[in-house]
């Protein structure tokens, strides 16, 4: 595997639950997980080698996950400009075990780790088995039109008060 400029840090992410793969092709390339705290990370494979897969990891806002899922960014952009202005490459094992931590910067990365400036999402999440309560969908209403939406889910019998739960991780633009 390449050798990248960076920091060595200890970082848990064993505690993540996969939410997602959002590409998938003989297996994840791209993963949505949250952690323990509720905040939402990329997992972008980028490399391996005869005993490690490696990962790009980079926190993301809600809303920025969802502009990429929409297409109106792209997995480049979300790389170029982190959340916190760095992100992470982590080895991982054929037993799952979690090593090599780096804290790197975006502009320390080899090219080839780097997707096309035009890689914006073009699939369909494939959601983790466990993590259906998780799911996160978008939905824009006018607000205008709110009450006619209610009346419109309580007549297909959809209870208006599980919205609840999807408020408490909406995004909000």
């Amino acid at each position: 595997m390449k050798t990248v400029k960076g920091y060595d840090i200890q970082f848990d992410f064993g505690k993540f639950k996969k939410i997602a793969d959002l590409i998938f092709f003989e297996g994840p390339l791209l993963s949505h997980y949250v952690s323990d705290k509720g905040d939402d990370y990329l997992f972008y494979w980028v490399d391996s080698d005869s005993q490690d897969n490696r990962w790009m990891v980079l926190r993301v806002s809600l809303s920025s996950l969802q502009r990429y899922i929409s297409k109106d960014i792209s997995l480049r952009e979300l790389i170029d400009r982190p959340n916190d202005g760095y992100l992470y490459l982590v080895d991982i094992d054929n037993n799952l075990k979690h090593h090599d931590v780096k804290l790197v910067q975006p502009t320390d990365l080899p090219e080839d780790y780097l997707p096309a400036q035009d890689s914006y999402y073009e699939f369909e999440p494939v959601p983790a088995d466990d993590a259906t309560e998780l799911m996160t969908y978008e939905l824009t209403i006018p607000f205008k039109e709110r009450t006619r939406f209610e009346s419109f889910l309580m007549k297909i019998g959809f209870p208006v008060s599980s919205l609840k739960k999807v408020v408490q991780r909406a995004a909000v633009f």
